[in-house]
């Protein structure tokens, strides 16, 4: 019953967003095999830091880089295209901020599941694929039932989005606060493989 709708540069500023911000469990996932494919992680090894201040080092680098491009990506949107990011942005940048937890837990933990680089990033671009497809990223997907439906609620790009949607256009914070609060306990399960990985392996 919002008095304001969306757009399309509004509906596609928001689905675009929290897809650009799925995409940093690419990066994510190469933070640690990274350094392990150029031969740098016994050098860090070696270094006078532990295994948890280097895990820590490059988490906060990885979320702070999320950061900083999903607040160009919305200032962009809502500057140059115009679109309508509500009156709530604090909110919307908490939700936003989950997503990209959740999105490097996702990286690093499937990181450390995989043996290779190459399995990790085909497994990663499926679940991103298929989350933005059936999250609405590409085009809006209404009333979907059956098997699609199922999938569209345990994409977070739906949780997101939905949660987004209705702190912009409907003025309701609780929807946000519920997705943020998922989008953390998912970043925590994924965060923990990975921590638990890393201490059992002998490099990093």
């Amino acid at each position: 019953h919002s008095k304001k709708e969306p757009g399309s540069m509004d509906y596609y500023a928001i689905a675009m967003t929290t897809m650009f911000v799925l995409y940093s469990a690419l990066s994510a996932s190469y933070l640690i095999v990274g350094e392990r494919k150029r031969r740098t992680g016994d050098r860090l090894i070696a270094a006078p830091i532990t295994k948890a201040e280097l895990f820590i080092g490059k988490l906060f680098g990885g979320i702070l880089s999320s950061v900083l491009g999903v607040i160009i990506v919305i200032l962009f949107s809502k500057y140059v295209f115009h679109a309508y990011w509500g009156h709530h942005i604090g909110i919307v940048f908490l939700v936003v901020f989950t997503e990209i937890l959740l999105a490097i837990g996702l990286g690093l933990g499937i990181s450390y599941m995989t043996k290779t680089d190459g399995v990790s990033r085909v497994i990663l671009m499926i679940v991103i694929q298929v989350a933005s497809f059936f999250g609405g990223a590409y085009f809006p997907i209404d009333g979907i039932k059956g098997f699609g439906g199922w999938i569209a609620k345990l994409s977070p790009l739906t949780w997101e989005n939905n949660a987004l949607n209705k702190v912009i256009y409907a003025n309701d914070l609780a929807p946000a606060f519920q997705t943020a609060g998922l989008n953390l306990a998912i970043a925590a399960v994924f965060l923990v493989i990975a921590i638990v990985s890393m201490k059992r392996r002998e490099g990093i």
